[in-house]
């Protein structure tokens, strides 16, 4: 007596077992989930089974036969379902019946659950319960077995698969395994009462001893339901290149997994969905035969993508057109290599420029320099003795406006000696002596002193410094990196209002390398922008307050120390600019 309740529980374990391998290991195959969705509705129905023979209560023992409906009744659309699917027929003239025969079902299970219809009453036998069925058992059984004879009906065409004998295999097991074990087991569950001999109840058993066949068939083929498919699947997804199918309408068919992360998209929410919602110009070079293309790639979030579009492969499957193959390459790191080897080039030509002409404009200047230091000399003194004789009114405005005209002479000239004096620290950056211990939070105190004077009242320069790192540099270089960083910061605030003008400036070490960072929460700096900030002469603040040399300096600084310097920044919001140097190596104590 006890064999038959066993033999349920059994089977159920069988099937959840064999649907959370599937599912785990289908690489998300259709063909896999619909096989776990089948396994798992005949758990289902074992496991009410179970729960009826146990009962003595023969209400209980209807109420559960009646919600053993859901189990058993789907199961016929999806074996001929998942046999398409496995067959790679997506075409196939009966694939368009499904949604007919999905809608039929869900409509019929309500009357199953809740009225006579299907299941009247139940009736005692030697082991356990049997149901009693109603009319609309017929009109049940009919939408259970009609995919299957439907499907049946074009075998050969749906096992048509010469090129891979596995999958082969394995698609004329679960579809004539499942569909005659769900044949056999539910002649012996509705044909048997209804002829008055007593019924089995072996349908849930046959059907997940079917699933141990498949699982034989999976050992001996392959780790996932379709190997071949999968084995395909597999290595698209872990390639670093895009890889997409575009329909003949320009929809998106399939991506994997490197494309999806490209876009920001989910598989889910990008199948199917115009290809040009990512490549606005992706018309214009689909038909080309003559080689890759250079494309832009707009992701979910709206950034831009340089990227490879290869020539388009067709696919086609069953004599007709599935769509065209391309392949994407990330060119983010190229372009952004090529950045940087244009930014050294311009430096190292700026740096060669300004050894010729950095003297021969020093010359000059200083000499105007020290002229206009004795005009203003000789012009104070003329003012004091028009302010002692007494002169009009005239005399005392011509007084003011010479004073103010020198004052901005000498301050041009010293604008004009500052940027020699940038330009010049091009071709002296890792021409010193070699590179030696200093503390770093000792360097960055000198820079916020420096940059201190010319930050304006309500600034404020948070400093958090840990003393205990050590870098090996050029000291008076990187106090010069530290310092453009901090004044940028502070120039970054002049729109921003009381107790709202803020910069933190950091130091801390991390594995072998030590960490300057520098924050601020200014106006930020707009993201087209972002790609030039390194380029010499390039500057965001207005004409006459910068030289666009700073960030440029910097960079080749950093990179003469083996280091690394990266800025984001968001418009409105602020700029953080990180800076990596080597640390110095430990003494020995």
């Amino acid at each position: 007596m006890m064999a038959f309740p066993l033999l349920k529980v059994a089977t159920a374990v069988v099937s959840v077992a064999l649907a959370a391998g599937l599912l785990a290991r289908g690489h998300g195959l259709k063909g896999g989930r619909l096989v776990a969705i089948f396994l798992g509705c005949n758990a289902y129905w074992a496991i009410l089974e179970f729960f009826a023979y146990r009962t003595s209560d023969p209400e209980v023992a209807l109420l559960l036969y009646r919600a053993s409906i859901l189990g058993w009744l789907p199961l016929g659309v999806l074996c001929a379902h998942a046999a398409l699917a496995l067959s790679a027929l997506q075409d196939h003239r009966f694939t368009k019946m499904l949604p007919a025969c999905y809608a039929s079902i869900a409509m019929l299970i309500p009357f199953g659950l809740f009225t006579d219809a299907v299941i009247r009453d139940v009736d005692s036998m030697g082991m356990g319960w049997r149901p009693d069925f109603g009319r609309g058992m017929v009109l049940a059984y009919g939408l259970l077995v009609a995919p299957l004879v439907g499907l049946l009906g074009s075998w050969q065409t749906m096992l048509r698969m010469a090129d891979s004998r596995g999958q082969l295999w394995l698609a004329r097991v679960v579809f004539f395994g499942f569909s005659g074990g769900l044949a056999c087991g539910t002649l012996t569950a509705v044909l048997l009462p209804i002829l008055g001999f007593p019924s089995a109840g072996i349908s849930t058993s046959m059907i997940a001893g079917i699933g141990l066949v498949v699982a034989a068939a999976l050992h001996r083929f392959g780790h996932a339901l379709v190997s071949s498919e999968a084995f395909a699947r597999e290595i698209l997804d872990t390639l670093e290149d895009g890889v997409i199918l575009v329909g003949a309408g320009g929809e998106l068919r399939d991506a994997n997994r490197a494309f999806l992360r490209m876009v920001g998209e989910t598989g889910l929410g990008a199948h199917g969905r115009p290809i040009t919602d990512w490549m606005s110009s992706f018309p214009t070079y689909a038909q080309s035969t003559e080689g890759s293309s250079l494309l832009q790639l707009q992701t979910r979030v709206g950034e831009n993508v340089p990227i490879v579009l290869s020539a388009p492969v067709v696919c086609g499957g069953g004599g007709r057109l599935a769509g065209r193959a391309f392949v994407l390459r990330d060119r983010r790191e190229i372009v952004s290599l090529q950045r940087r080897l244009v930014v050294s080039a311009r430096l190292a030509a700026v740096g060669d420029l300004s050894k010729s002409i950095s003297a021969a404009i020093n010359e000059p200047v200083w000499g105007v320099r020290k002229e206009f230091d004795g005009l203003s000399r000789d012009w104070e003194a003329a003012a004091q003795i028009v302010d002692v004789v007494g002169l009009g009114e005239d005399c005392r405005e011509a007084k003011e406006e010479g004073l103010e005209l020198i004052g901005e002479c000498v301050e041009g000239l010293d604008r004009i000696a500052s940027i020699v004096h940038e330009v010049a620290g091009f071709s002296n950056v890792g021409e010193k002596e070699a590179f030696s211990s200093h503390a770093f939070d000792t360097i960055v105190q000198r820079a916020v002193r420096v940059a201190q004077v010319q930050a304006p009242e309500g600034v404020e320069i948070e400093s958090r410094l840990d003393p205990d790192v050590q870098i090996l540099c050029h000291e008076v270089e990187i106090e010069r990196v530290v310092t453009n960083l901090l004044v940028n910061a502070i120039h970054s605030l002049d729109g921003n209002g009381p107790g709202q003008a803020h910069v933190v400036v950091a130091v801390a070490a991390q594995d072998g390398r030590a960490l300057l960072h520098v924050e601020d929460d200014g106006c930020g700096i707009d993201a087209a922008a972002l790609d030039r900030i390194f380029d010499p002469f390039f500057t965001t603040k207005p004409v006459g307050k910068g030289t666009g040399l700073g960030l440029a300096i910097s960079y080749h600084i950093v990179k003469a120390h083996g280091g690394e310097i990266r800025v984001s920044s968001l418009q409105d919001r602020g700029t953080s600019v990180a800076v990596e140097l080597p640390r110095a190596p430990l003494e020995a104590g």
